[in-house]
């Protein structure tokens, strides 16, 4: 058994352990009262603020990618970035939705360092913006917490991520990392990783350069991070949950950080034990976190099957639609 099915088994268990632990925590006939007294006008209009997220997003990555000469219609980045989600919501990680717009991307264009920087900035971007976001709230909510020690250690870890990612995009720690991953660039000769690598990180730099793109394409990361945590007020809302916006400011943000953990399927399991236990730390019980967790996530799903219908009714390659992206 390689390293690779063994990384997926593990995530496997992390993502079914957390389920099982919170099913057996929670009371199921509450988690199903909740359903039932679902609101249905705030989950349509959740529904509506997340596809305004995804309009946010491409219109981000169109943006990316426009700074480079690559220019494609707006709503081709849609339809990738839907696909996107479809693919992130049936593989074992997220990274595979990142992949399909990489390849969508590469074969419009034939650049595939330009296509695998601009995901990644993009992706990067939308990180970044998450911990202004809950250090913003922390004024705000800092009465209604009821421990502080959680909180800390996942600002603790939080800031390291973010401090390591810009550390990575300075030339002499690059290097150094270079060489330390050498033996097994040396291993992957064969698919040249090495290469393939460098040509990407140079593309990736180079938009750091680029003040102009980075402030644009942050403005656009936090109205999307917006929305998302507007559409999450409006599914506690449909809860009945006592909770304000500003309380939300500081929890999604905080699940967002921890479900990019690679330790899970997709997050699966991973986000709703965070959610429960966040939302916690407001007074909001354990079964309507669960409930507020697993609609959210329904919903973002029937996107992706959204992405997965029209992938099977268009071919997911270079000029399916009769045009090709116009390079630079």
């Amino acid at each position: 058994m390689n390293r690779t099915t063994l990384l997926k088994i593990a995530r496997l268990v992390v993502s079914g352990g957390l389920i099982l632990y919170l099913i057996s925590k929670l009371d199921l006939s509450e988690v199903g009262r909740h359903f039932q007294t679902l609101s249905p006008a705030p989950l349509v209009l959740a529904a509506c603020l997340i596809f305004a997220m995804v309009l946010t997003n491409s219109c981000r990555w169109r943006f990316i990618l426009a700074s480079k000469g690559i220019r494609l219609p707006y709503w081709k980045l849609v339809y990738f970035y839907l696909v996107g989600i479809f693919f992130s919501s049936f593989l074992p990680t997220s990274v595979g939705g990142d992949f399909a717009r990489v390849v969508a991307v590469a074969g419009e264009t034939d650049r595939r360092a330009d296509a695998f920087a601009s995901v990644i900035v993009e992706r990067f971007l939308g990180f970044f913006v998450l911990l202004p976001v809950a250090l913003f709230s922390l004024p705000f909510v800092r009465n209604d917490i009821s421990e502080w020690k959680l909180l800390a250690i996942v600002a603790t870890v939080a800031i390291a991520v973010f401090v390591g990612a810009y550390l990575m995009l300075l030339r002499p720690v690059a290097r150094r990392l270079a060489m330390v991953l050498n033996p097994l660039l040396s291993m992957l000769e064969r698919f040249r990783a090495r290469q393939r690598l460098e040509k990407a990180y140079e593309a990736i730099v180079t938009y750091s350069q680029s003040r102009s793109t980075i402030l644009i394409a942050l403005g656009l990361s936090a109205v999307a991070r917006f929305l998302w945590i507007l559409s999450c007020y409006l599914v506690a809302w449909s809860l009945e949950m006592n909770l304000s916006f500003m309380a939300l400011l500081l929890v999604v943000p905080v699940v967002e950080l921890v479900r990019m953990i690679p330790i899970s399927i997709s997050g699966l399991g991973v986000r709703e034990t965070a959610f429960v236990v966040m939302l916690k730390q407001f007074g909001v019980e354990e079964s309507k976190g669960f409930t507020l967790a697993v609609v959210i996530y329904v919903i973002f799903f029937l996107f992706g099957i959204l992405g997965g219908i029209l992938y099977g009714t268009r071919q997911f390659a270079p000029g399916s639609d009769g045009s090709q992206g116009e390079t630079t």
